[in-house]
């Protein structure tokens, strides 16, 4: 069942929040890039207080009382371009063990409809490269690669 996620969700936000996380810290990336500890806590509680302001998509998939999927967004305005609104999806992810069960699918379905009613036109999101399962999830979707995103450290 896909629901919004409310305050009494936050410790299994977390907790899938940290799965994420935990997965971008062990890839080898640039030396710099790399997520703090407790972000997770405090990404989770800023959604919570956006929800409510129209601005957010935040909800997850549920078996029972166990949250086994989410995807969390924010509408970007964008009054230079002429579609003027898009969701980007900052956070989608499926707990370890339930994978390839179909939850992230109806939750984008899910988010086409909610974009829908709010007249947003586009849904955006990065993905990293080394992160292949991601990568090849994402191919496999109705999203489109659209632009390429280039990152050089400073020294």
């Amino acid at each position: 069942m896909i629901r919004d996620l409310t305050e009494s969700d936050r410790n299994q936000t977390i907790e899938l929040v940290n799965q994420f996380y935990r997965k971008v810290n062990e890839l080898e990336l640039d030396g710099l890039f790399h997520i703090r500890p407790r972000a997770a806590t405090k990404f989770t509680d800023i959604y919570f207080k956006l929800i409510g302001t129209g601005k957010v998509y935040m909800r997850g998939f549920f078996e029972d009382q166990e949250l086994v999927s989410l995807l969390i967004g924010r509408v970007e305005e964008k009054p230079h371009l002429e579609e003027e609104r898009s969701l980007f999806i900052d956070l989608a992810v499926t707990k370890l063990g339930k994978k390839k069960k179909g939850y992230m699918s109806a939750l984008l379905n899910d988010v086409d409809l909610w974009c829908k009613e709010k007249s947003i036109p586009a849904i955006e999101l990065r993905a990293i490269l080394q992160n292949k399962e991601a990568v090849e999830f994402w191919d496999k979707s109705s999203f489109e690669r659209f632009y390429i995103r280039y990152r050089k450290r400073v020294e």
